[in-house]
């Protein structure tokens, strides 16, 4: 199990239980749950045993069952981390349209360096511009 603080009893970060899955067990959060919802294992196999449940919950007339996050095309998906819900995302709290805010970093990156050559360009036309 993660370990705790001895002051105060918080839990450590996650480390995936390394030294678990060195030795070839799964991690101890998905041995040890009781409803068998932490699950571990090659992530395709997981998005099929995940899609195969949707559908046993769609035959059984649970319409609003849907996977969130297992889309790596989507907001957050890709991460290796998806949920399976019940009805909307917003019910539990969620976002019905995730973003992960580095999606952006690129066009971030390239706003910033148009911003600094815009800065360059002027102090060098301000400099020029007093030594005439």
């Amino acid at each position: 199990m993660i370990d705790r603080r001895e002051g105060d009893g918080r839990a450590w970060k996650c480390t995936l239980c390394y030294d678990r899955l060195h030795d070839g067990l799964e991690p101890a959060c998905a041995k040890a749950c009781p409803t068998d919802s932490i699950q571990f294992g090659p992530l395709d196999e997981l998005r099929e045993r995940a899609a195969r449940r949707v559908e046993q919950l769609h035959e059984r007339g649970v319409t609003g069952a849907r996977l969130y996050g297992h889309d790596p095309d989507d907001g957050v998906g890709g991460d290796g981390a998806f949920f399976l819900l019940l009805d909307q995302p917003e019910v539990y709290g969620l976002p019905p349209d995730p973003v992960v805010p580095t999606r952006d970093l690129p066009a971030m990156w390239r706003y910033a360096g148009m911003a600094a050559s815009a800065l360059v360009a002027a102090a060098v036309s301000a400099f020029v511009g007093s030594r005439l």
